[in-house]
């Protein structure tokens, strides 16, 4: 019994190792589930928008509000034991105007974290600003593949 808790506990240390490593290259056989188009619309009187892509070779765009981004980021592999991937952004480029908060992010920015939750058919996603529900905005929506060959 000693043998199999031990066997358990090396397990669980070797899931959570992994999780907490930063996906360094896009998959050859599947994607990363972050991998696509993404859209919000901010709820309340003020309706905004937010458009993210998430491309395989690390970089996003995102439209929000009237602000224009592009960034490089890292995601976790897997997720952590709370159901969390790690994302960190870094903005590499910007118009500079207010995003749908009204905060311009600039490449002095920053690198920023996020913890951000798929639902179980990988059709939504909530960002977080920790593994916990409490902050928390969303869902995303994931947006149809385009055609080869299409814009963006």
């Amino acid at each position: 019994m000693h043998k199999l808790t031990l066997f358990a506990a090396l397990l669980c240390g070797l899931t959570c190792a992994q999780a907490a490593q930063p996906l360094a290259a896009p998959a050859t056989a599947h994607q990363h589930p972050l991998t696509a188009r993404w859209t919000w619309t901010q709820p309340g009187g003020k309706a905004c928008i937010e458009a993210w892509h998430y491309r395989a070779n690390h970089t996003r765009t995102s439209i929000s509000g009237q602000e224009k981004t592009i960034s490089r980021y890292e995601v976790t592999a897997l997720p952590s034991l709370f159901g969390f991937y790690r994302v960190t952004e870094t903005v590499t480029d910007s118009n500079g105007r207010p995003d749908c908060a009204g905060i311009p992010h600039t490449t002095a920015s920053g690198p920023v974290t996020r913890f951000i939750q798929f639902s179980p058919k990988y059709d939504l996603l909530i960002v977080c600003r920790d593994q916990s529900l409490k902050t928390c905005y969303g869902p995303l929506k994931r947006l149809p593949n385009r055609p080869s060959g299409s814009a963006g």
